[in-house]
C-alpha cells in the first residue's frame, strides 16, 4: 500500500546552517572491550577535527556538554530526526539511551524554535541512525532499534513525504546509515558487503525516485555526511583504496575525510555524530566553545509485500 501523501521536495534539503554534537563522556571509554581499549582523549580528538570540517563546510556548531550517564550521548544522531523546521524526537531502541533526548529536545525547541514532533506511541522505537532523507523521500530501516510503530511515527511527522520502510532482519548493520547514506543530491552511497547488498535489493524495488547507487567495498565508506555541496568521508586509511577511487572518478563536490578509528570501537559512524539543522533565522547565544575546551496525522507507510 502507498501512501496517500503528497511528495514536495524542500529547497533546503541537504542546506544546513546549524550542526549539534555532544561532547564524548569519560564513561564512553567503558564501551571498549579489554582486547581493544578506547582512547578517550583521541576520541576527543576525532571529535575536534570532525568539528573543524563541518566549519569548512559554513555549519554554526552547537555544543552541548557531555553527560557521564549517557555512554552514547556523543551519538546526537539518534536522537531526533529532522527535516525543514520540523524535528521529531526519537525514542532510541535502547532505554538506557532514552534519556539522551531531553537535552536536544531542549535545544531544538528553546534555542532553535523548531516545530517539536513527540512519538505518542507508547510501544514505537526510533533511532535516527535508521532515517535516510534522501531529500524527496525517507527510507526507515526497521531492526533491532527501529519498529515499524516508529516508522509509522516518522510518516505522521513528515506527511509530506512517501516513507519507505527497509526490513533489516536479514544484516548485522546496528542502523540502516551503518550501510548506506547520501553522496550527492541523488546518489546514495551503498556498502557492497552482504548486509548492504539486502538493502540495495530492497532499494531499487521500493523507492519512489531514481538514484544513482554508488557501490562502496566496506560499511565504513557508505557512511558519510553530505551538507551544503560537500561530501564528508574517512580517510584514505580507514577506507579500501578502491572505494578511495571510486569517489574519485564519480563525486565532482568538494571533499573532506576526517579519522573516527577510536570512536569507531564503539561502532560510531561519522553521521552519528552529527545532527544537522536547516534554520531560517539565526538563534541566538548558540556558540561553540569546543575550541576553548581543546497525510496528516492518520497517514500511513508504504509496506513491502
Amino acid at each position: 500500500m502507498t501512501m496517500t501523501m503528497t511528495n514536495t521536495m524542500k529547497s533546503s534539503a541537504f542546506s544546513y546552517n546549524y550542526a549539534i554534537i555532544c561532547r564524548v563522556p569519560r564513561s564512553f571509554a567503558d564501551r571498549g572491550v579489554t582486547s581493544n581499549p578506547i582512547d578517550y582523549q583521541r576520541a576527543r580528538d576525532e571529535q575536534a577535527q570532525l568539528v573543524d570540517v563541518l566549519r569548512k563546510c559554513s555549519l554554526n556548531i552547537i555544543e552541548l556538554e557531555d553527560d557521564e550517564d549517557y555512554k552514547d550521548c556523543c551519538c546526537v544522531e539518534d536522537c531526533a530526526v529532522i527535516i525543514g523546521g520540523t524535528a521529531l524526537i526519537t525514542r532510541p531502541g535502547l532505554k538506557v539511551r532514552q534519556g539522551e533526548t531531553k537535552e536536544i529536545r531542549r535545544v531544538l525547541k528553546n534555542d532553535l524554535k523548531l516545530r517539536i514532533q513527540e512519538i505518542n506511541d507508547g510501544s514505537a522505537t526510533l533511532d535516527g541512525g535508521d532515517v535516510l532523507f534522501t531529500g524527496k523521500e525517507i527510507f526507515v530501516g526497521i531492526g533491532k532499534n527501529t519498529n515499524e510503530q516508529g516508522a509509522q511515527a516518522v510518516a505522521e511527522a513528515f506527511p509530506e513525504y512517501v516513507v519507505v520502510p527497509l526490513y533489516m532482519e536479514k544484516t548485522k548493520a546496528l542502523h540502516l546509515k551503518s550501510l548506506c547514506s547520501m553522496a550527492g543530491r541523488q546518489v546514495i552511497a551503498i556498502s557492497s558487503s552482504q548486509c548492504g547488498m539486502e538493502i540495495y535489493k530492497q532499494i531499487k524495488m521500493q523507492a519512489q525516485f531514481s538514484y544513482e547507487l554508488l557501490k562502496l567495498d566496506s560499511d565504513a565508506a557508505a557512511n558519510m555526511i553530505y551538507v551544503n555541496g560537500h561530501l564528508i568521508h574517512r580517510t584514505r586509511d580507514e577506507i579500501p583504496d578502491v572505494c578511495w577511487s571510486v569517489l574519485d572518478e564519480k563525486i565532482l563536490n568538494p571533499r573532506h575525510h576526517t579519522s573516527i578509528t577510536e570512536l569507531e570501537k564503539a561502532r560510531v559512524t561519522l553521521s552519528s555524530l552529527v545532527l544537522l539543522i536547516h534554520k531560517e533565522k539565526r538563534a541566538r547565544k548558540l556558540v561553540s566553545n569546543l575550541q576553548d575546551q581543546d497525510m496528516d496525522r492518520y497517514a500511513t507507510i508504504k509496506t513491502l509485500k
